[in-house]
C-alpha cells in the first residue's frame, strides 16, 4: 500500500468525519436506536396485556350439554361470558362472540366406541379481543378432556368420579446466556450485513459523485497518484466507515440488551446474556472482511457511473436494498445447503450463524470466504477501470 493511497484514504476519513450526520448515524444512533425500540416494545406488550385484562368477551359454546359443567367452567373465568350457540359459526362476528367451544353430539357414545372425537376451540388470532378471549378460556382445554377422560373409563366399568391428578407440563430450562446466544446467532449475522451496507452507502457515493458535484475531482485526479491508488484510498476510507458502524451497531445492542434492559423497571425478563468470545469476535470480523470490501467496491464503481448526487444515491439504495434482502435470506435457513454459500452477502450472513453456534462446516466456510474475495477483487478492478475511464467518469 502506497503513501499516496494512504494520502487519499486520510483525506477521505477526514472529509467523512466533517460530516455530521455521518457521526450521528455511526457513533450516536445505534445507542440510541436499540435501547428506544426495546423499551416502546415493553411499553407496547404490557399496555396490550393491560387492556386484554380488562376487555369482557364472549365465548359461543356448541353442545355444552355434551359435557356437563362447561358452562360453569366458562363463566368461572373472570370477563367471559358464555353464549349457548346451536351450531358451529362460520363466522365469529356473525354469532357475536369472540371465540367458540365446538363438542361434537353424543361424545359420550362416541367415546365408549372408542371412535375418534375432537373438541374444538374457534378464534381468530387476527382479532385482538378473539386473541384476549382465547387466552383465557385456554385452561379449559384442560378440563374438556380430564372430563371425556373419566367419560371414557366409566365405559370401560370403572369407578371413575374425577380424573387421576396427573399433569403433562412443558418447561423451559434455557438459561439467559442459552437465550442469548440463540438471539445472537439468528440476528447479529443479518444486523452486521445491514450496518455495513447502510455505513457504506453515504460514504462511497459522496467520496465519488459527491467529488464530481463539488468540482473537487479535476483537483483529485492531477495529483500524482495513480487511479488505482486514488481508488484504493477511497475504497479503504468507505471500508472503515461502514466496519466502525457494524462495531457500534453491535455494541449498542449488546449494551441494550446486557444493561439497559436490566436497568429500567418492568425490562429484566427481556434482558438477554449476549456474550461474544474474543475468538469468535476475530472470526467474525474476518468473514466480514470480504464482504465489506466488495459492497465498498461496488459502491464506489456506482459512484464512478452516476451522473449526480441524487442518481448515486438511487443506485446506492438498490445495492443497500439487495444487501438487506440477502441478508434476510438466512433467517430460517436451519441446515443450509451448500449452493447457498455460493451467494455473495448470503453467504456471510449464514457462515457467521455456523460461527456463533459453533457449526462450523470447513466446506461452507472455503465456499464463502472464496465466493465472496473472488467477487470482491473482482469489483476492486471494475472500480478502477471505470474511474480510470474519463468518458464514464465525466459523463453528461
Amino acid at each position: 500500500m502506497t503513501s499516496r493511497t494512504m494520502a487519499v484514504f486520510r483525506k477521505e476519513l477526514i472529509d467523512t468525519l466533517r460530516d455530521g450526520r455521518t457521526i450521528f448515524a455511526i457513533f450516536v444512533f445505534p445507542f440510541l436506536l436499540y435501547p428506544a425500540m426495546l423499551m416502546l416494545l415493553s411499553w407496547i406488550e404490557s399496555k396490550n396485556d393491560q387492556e386484554a385484562k380488562l376487555l369482557a368477551v364472549r365465548v359461543g359454546i356448541v353442545g355444552e350439554a355434551e359435557i356437563p359443567g362447561l358452562r360453569d367452567w366458562v363463566a368461572a373465568v373472570p370477563g367471559v361470558t358464555p353464549v349457548t350457540l346451536d351450531r358451529a359459526p362460520e363466522r365469529l362476528e356473525d354469532a357475536d362472540v369472540d371465540a367458540a367451544f365446538v363438542v361434537p353430539a353424543g361424545v359420550e357414545a362416541l367415546i365408549a366406541r372408542g371412535d375418534s372425537v375432537k373438541v374444538e376451540l374457534l378464534y381468530m388470532d387476527a382479532d385482538n379481543r378473539s386473541s384476549a378471549a382465547v387466552l383465557r378460556v385456554r385452561p379449559i382445554l384442560d378440563d374438556i378432556e380430564r372430563s371425556l377422560t373419566v367419560s371414557w373409563a366409566r365405559s370401560l366399568g370403572a369407578r371413575a368420579e374425577v380424573a387421576p391428578p396427573f399433569s403433562v407440563e412443558r418447561r423451559d430450562i434455557s438459561s439467559k446466556t442459552d437465550k442469548g446466544r440463540f438471539f445472537a446467532a439468528l440476528l447479529i449475522p443479518y444486523l452486521l450485513v445491514f450496518m455495513v451496507a447502510a455505513g457504506a452507502m453515504q460514504t462511497a457515493v459522496d467520496a465519488t459523485t459527491g467529488e464530481k458535484e463539488r468540482s473537487t475531482l479535476e483537483t483529485l485526479l492531477s495529483t500524482a497518484a495513480s487511479r488505482g491508488e486514488l481508488v484504493m484510498g477511497k475504497t479503504l476510507a468507505v471500508l472503515a466507515t461502514s466496519i466502525t458502524g457494524a462495531v457500534t451497531g453491535i455494541t449498542g445492542l449488546w449494551l441494550t440488551f446486557n444493561v439497559v434492559a436490566r436497568m429500567v423497571p418492568g425490562m429484566e425478563e427481556g434482558s438477554l446474556q449476549i456474550t461474544i468470545g474474543a475468538d469468535k469476535a476475530v472470526l467474525l470480523f474476518l468473514t466480514l472482511l470480504p464482504v465489506a470490501i466488495f459492497l465498498s467496491a461496488v459502491l464506489i464503481a456506482i459512484g464512478c457511473f452516476a451522473r449526480s448526487m441524487r442518481e448515486g444515491q438511487t443506485y446506492a439504495s438498490y445495492v443497500y436494498m439487495g444487501s438487506v434482502f440477502l441478508g434476510l435470506g438466512s433467517f430460517g435457513q436451519q441446515a443450509p445447503e451448500q449452493r447457498l454459500f455460493f451467494i455473495p452477502i448470503l453467504n456471510t450472513a449464514l457462515l457467521q450463524r455456523e460461527i456463533l453456534t459453533d457449526t462450523v462446516n470447513t466446506l461452507h466456510a472455503v465456499t464463502a470466504i472464496g465466493v465472496t474475495t473472488a467477487i470482491a477483487a473482482l469489483m476492486l478492478v471494475i472500480a478502477v477501470r471505470l474511474f480510470s475511464n474519463e468518458s464514464v467518469l465525466f459523463r453528461t
